[in-house]
């Protein structure tokens, strides 16, 4: 591969003289901190120096060290030693540019990594940003991927802070794509509030589409509706528990038979009072014939007392009926 040499002039730049605006079309920064980069730059000054692309008005736009020069106008510089880019520099050149230099220092969480994708495809063909760009970002290399880090550009900013710090995952942000910006919003508050796993995510979110599908409510609506809000506002639960109920609700407003099903074996069962250390369990959505029973024991005349005992329940021929609301009476 050829090397190519990048000469640039060192020069000794006004700050406000810098776009400092966010979101740059060379900047590939998204949610961060920049008080231990305030506190370097106290103690060291700037290491490295930004490198800019003087703009025909004589200001200047920010290819590397955007974060440097922030933190250097916040702590009050009026001007900073800066590299400029010589002009024949088109803004692809600076692009990559830049992606090289933040590859080396750091990984991209995954809007910075979608802004990154966003910036590429005014330059290079969808095709080549697959085969070359997705593997240098940690994205599967497919077209599904390249779309859905695209969408993630439209999701609203307190939502991308979500998903960029993992609170809202990034297969529920792609989801988000079909519904109103109001739901959008409403689900990010609600998966900020508890600490739910990818899955979990995932599982309410479908459970909340399908019931806005049902019910002909938003997204919005369902969270805002009584049954969620008595649970999120109820001061004698902790969130672990409300999360817990809150999935119940949610489960059997998507899936009211089941719940109904579930509720008339459960009482079918309290009702039978089995043996100690015995437990029946059901099919899964009670689809199917197959019911199994474990009975816990220590010895052989334990298990035959068990057995007994079981025997003598009249009502254990019903069991497999008690979902069907027999045993409910």
């Amino acid at each position: 591969m050829e090397t190519r040499q990048i000469k640039a002039n060192n020069v000794k730049i006004n700050i406000s003289e810098v776009n400092l605006q966010p979101a740059g079309p060379f900047c590939m920064s998204f949610d961060f901190d920049l008080e231990v980069l305030k506190e370097s730059i106290l103690k060291y000054g700037i290491i490295n120096p930004p490198y800019l692309i003087k703009n025909t008005d004589n200001s200047y736009t920010v290819v590397t060290g955007y974060k440097r020069l922030l933190a250097a106008n916040e702590l009050g510089w009026k001007a900073a030693e800066c590299k400029v880019l010589p002009d024949r520099f088109t803004e692809c050149d600076a692009l990559l540019f830049s992606l090289d230099d933040n590859l080396l220092h750091r990984e991209f969480n995954s809007i910075e990594k979608a802004m990154i994708i966003d910036r590429l495809v005014n330059f290079l063909k969808k095709e080549e940003i697959i085969e070359k760009y997705l593997p240098l970002l940690t994205i599967p290399a497919n077209r599904h991927s390249l779309i859905l880090y695209l969408n993630l550009n439209e999701l609203e900013d307190t939502v991308k802070v979500s998903v960029a710090r993992g609170t809202v995952s990034l297969k529920v942000a792609g989801l988000m794509e079909n519904i109103d910006k109001e739901s959008r919003l409403s689900i990010n508050n609600l998966f900020n509030y508890f600490t739910f796993s990818i899955n979990q995510q995932v599982q309410l979110f479908q459970y909340l589409e399908e019931i806005s599908r049902r019910e002909g409510q938003s997204i919005k609506d369902i969270i805002d509706s009584s049954d969620v809000q008595e649970i999120l506002t109820d001061a004698n639960m902790n969130k672990p528990q409300k999360a817990k109920a809150i999935t119940a609700v949610l489960k059997s407003r998507r899936f009211p038979s089941l719940s109904e099903a579930q509720m008339a074996y459960k009482k079918g069962m309290d009702r039978l009072s089995l043996p100690s250390g015995v437990n029946v369990t059901a099919p899964p959505f009670f689809e199917g014939v197959n019911y199994r029973l474990e009975i816990a024991f220590s010895d052989g005349k334990e298990l035959a007392d068990t057995i007994n005992n079981l025997n003598k329940l009249p009502e254990l021929s019903e069991i497999t009926n008690f979902w069907k609301g027999r045993g409910n009476t």
